[in-house]
């Protein structure tokens, strides 16, 4: 999981929040900075004329209506929404892998039945060829052997082709080379216990990340709702300097400071500002900067000046704003109503197709057994020698096929049972359908095969797993972050 690209463009993403809440944050703090000015004029027949003012300035805001902590607010709800589309992505990545992995399992059991039924059939093979040899069977009835020979071996080398598939599939789903070695661990069967469905009302898990993330959009929207019916509260800014000036050159000889005081308002789409400074200089003239007016001379003692306007409906977009923030909250609401109907129909969908693996599993399971016992009958008559080794071998076909079933519509059922538990929040390893447990137990998929096994016309040590090299760790086994 840790290397799918969409998670990792998404811890990316989460990255940003922090440097945004700091940047708000620094709006809290006073604005400093240090200014310079300097007038040069020498000009023919005109006096020369030089001026410098060099000053620090700060500013402060002192009340803004709540915006600064309502922008802070918005980009913390920003920041849980991103967390829980991570999470969303995370279960989509990990149901994806487990899928996978459950399906490369269910190919490398069936792949393992037909390895052990091909052992037989290359004996029964060698038989018929001494028998044909000695003149016990006729050539004939090697052929026909032949022929229904070609056709399990057609599907032995399928039922090998898309084990190979299986595993190339769950290779990529978990961002792996295609010719990277990867094998999987064997006993999976044996570390699983499954238990009937539940036939009772289940309701999905209140923090579901597709919950949890309506909730936050509303709260976002509610959020930009203030933010527009609190615009027409006033901004007020307090600010300050002290420096020096003159006109003679460095250093500078007059000393210079004073207040500033400034207010912002917006009433209906129409904006009001004001602004006053009050400052002192010391000795000589210096420049008093104006905004809108220009430098103004200014000589020692008190210089003041207050300016103010009113823009008269300047703000054309204000309605497009109120719009925008009710299209805003129509859609979250609309989105939450769909993703809780999604929610309820898709795990109710879950929750049918899991009764019916289920059953379906049963259904198989019985008749493979019924299969295995009607199998150990006709190996009595192939004992007597009525029935010969191949139409024995024949009658395996009878066990094999709800044996495939029954397996098919197992890792059927623990794939809806993933799916279930994370509808309802629960343990991906351990939920009421199934428990994934450390160590290996008698398992009855796994207890069957050795019950057929054991019906084999040739002595010979059969294991219930292949020959692998050094098993990976359960997939399952990795760290699963909590909702």
């Amino acid at each position: 999981m840790e290397r799918n690209v969409h998670l990792k463009l998404e811890k990316t993403k989460s990255e940003l929040f922090p440097i945004l809440l700091k940047e708000k944050w620094k709006q809290y703090l006073p604005k400093l900075g240090v200014h310079y000015f300097g007038i040069f004029s020498r000009n023919k027949e005109q006096i020369d004329q030089e001026y410098r003012d060099v000053r620090i300035q700060i500013q402060q805001m002192i009340y803004d209506g709540g915006e600064t902590e309502r922008e802070k607010q918005k980009i913390e709800i920003k920041q849980l929404i991103q967390a829980e589309e991570k999470k969303i992505i995370r279960e989509k990545v990990f149901r994806s892998i487990s899928n996978h992995y459950f399906n490369a399992n269910k190919r490398l059991f069936i792949d393992l039945i037909f390895q052990m039924r091909k052992d037989r059939y290359t004996l029964e093979r060698e038989k018929q060829k001494t028998e044909v040899a000695s003149g016990t069977i006729a050539p004939k009835e090697e052929k026909v052997g032949r022929i229904w020979e070609a056709e399990f071996e057609s599907k032995r080398i399928q039922a090998k082709s898309q084990y190979l598939l299986a595993n190339l599939e769950l290779k990529q789903s978990m961002f792996l080379e295609p010719d990277e070695v990867f094998q999987l661990e064997p006993g999976f069967l044996e570390r699983i216990q499954i238990y009937p469905p539940i036939s009772t009302v289940t309701e999905t898990d209140e923090n579901h990340p597709l919950r949890k993330k309506s909730r936050l959009q509303l709260e976002l929207v509610s959020l930009e709702e203030k933010s527009l019916e609190n615009d027409w509260k006033p901004k007020f800014l307090l600010g300050g300097y002290v420096g020096r000036n003159g006109n003679s050159g460095f250093p500078l000889q007059n000393e210079i400071y004073g207040i500033s005081f400034g207010v912002q308002a917006n009433l209906g789409g129409s904006s009001v500002s004001s602004n006053s400074q009050n400052g002192t200089q010391s000795e000589g003239n210096g420049i008093q900067r104006i905004p809108g007016y220009g430098p103004q001379p200014v000589g020692p003692g008190e210089n003041s000046y207050q300016s103010g306007s009113f823009g008269l409906f300047d703000e054309m977009g204000r309605e497009k704003k109120r719009f925008d923030v009710h299209l805003s909250h129509e859609q979250a609401y609309l989105e939450k109503s769909q993703n809780e109907l999604i929610l309820k129909n898709n795990s109710k969908a879950t929750e049918i197709k899991l009764s019916e693996a289920y059953q379906k599993y049963l259904l198989y399971l019985d008749c493979t057994k019924a299969a295995i016992s009607n199998l150990k009958k006709k190996r009595w008559e192939r004992n007597l020698a009525l029935i010969s080794e191949l139409e024995y071998m024949k009658m395996e076909e009878e066990v094999f096929l709800p044996f495939e079933m029954a397996i098919d519509h197992y890792f059927t059922y623990l794939s809806y049972a993933l799916e279930m538990a994370l509808y309802l929040g629960e343990d991906p390893f351990s939920n009421r359908y199934y428990h994934l447990k450390q160590e290996k137990s008698n398992h009855e998929l796994v207890m069957i095969l050795k019950d057929w096994s054991f019906s084999n016309p040739f002595k010979k040590n059969q294991s219930t797993e292949p020959n692998l090299m050094k098993p990976n760790p359960f997939l399952w086994e990795e760290g699963y972050e909590k909702r």
